[in-house]
C-alpha cells in the first residue's frame, strides 16, 4: 500500500510542474502528510478544464491513509474572493488485518482574507462523508473535516496551518483515525 501511494505521489510531482498545482506537506508531533494537487487543463487545451482538479494525500501515523479524488473548484461570479470546490476521493486505510475502502462526497469553500499589509492569505474548510452505501470491504462509514488557514511568505510558497478530524470508521470498531492539528507549507504555482 504505502509503495502505490509513494508512486502516485510521485506521478502528481510530474503533473505538479503545469499550472495551478500544489505540494504540500505537513507535520504534527504524531505523523506526517504529503499533499497535492493539479488541474486537469494540462490534459485539454479547453478552459472549462481549468476548473476541475485531481489531488492526492498520503498520511503516515499509526496506521497508513492514502486519498485520491477529483472536484470542481469555482468562484461565484460577482464574488471572486471565495470559492466553492464539490466533488469525490477514494480513501484506502488498513486496520490490523481489515482493509478500508470509501468513496466520500467531498465539499468545501475557501475566501481570501484581507489582513492589512500581510501578504495573501486564505481560511479554508473541507467537510468529506462516505455512508454505508459508498464503503466497501471492512469499512461501515469515514468522515473527514478539515479547517486551514495559509499565507503566501514568498512567491509560489505558502505556509498553513490547520486541523484536521477523520474518523475510518470499520464494520468492528469505530476508528478515530487521526484528530490533530498541523503545520506545514505548500509550494504553489497559479
Amino acid at each position: 500500500m504505502k509503495k502505490i501511494a509513494l508512486l502516485l505521489l510521485l506521478i502528481n510531482l510530474n503533473i505538479f510542474a503545469i499550472d495551478k498545482a500544489s505540494l504540500g506537506l505537513n507535520i504534527n508531533p504524531n505523523d506526517l502528510e504529503v499533499e497535492g494537487r493539479s488541474t486537469l487543463a494540462f490534459a485539454n487545451d479547453d478552459p472549462t478544464f481549468r476548473n476541475f482538479y485531481i489531488n492526492g494525500n498520503f498520511i503516515n501515523s499509526d496506521e497508513t491513509l492514502f486519498g485520491l479524488g477529483f472536484f470542481v473548484e469555482n468562484a461565484p461570479t460577482n464574488y471572486q474572493n471565495i470559492s466553492f470546490a464539490i466533488g469525490l476521493r477514494t480513501i484506502f486505510s488498513d486496520y490490523k488485518n481489515d482493509s478500508f475502502v470509501a468513496i466520500p462526497i467531498m465539499v468545501g469553500a475557501k475566501a481570501r482574507m484581507y489582513l492589512g499589509d500581510l501578504p495573501k492569505s486564505h481560511l479554508g474548510f473541507k467537510f468529506a462523508y462516505a455512508p454505508s452505501p459508498l464503503t466497501f470491504q471492512d469499512a461501515s462509514s469515514y468522515t473527514e473535516y478539515r479547517i486551514e488557514v495559509d499565507m503566501s511568505i514568498i512567491d509560489n510558497v505558502n505556509l498553513y496551518l490547520g486541523y484536521r478530524s477523520i474518523d475510518t470508521n470499520y464494520k468492528k470498531i469505530d476508528l478515530s483515525y487521526n484528530s490533530s492539528a498541523y503545520l506545514g507549507f505548500k509550494f504553489v504555482l497559479d
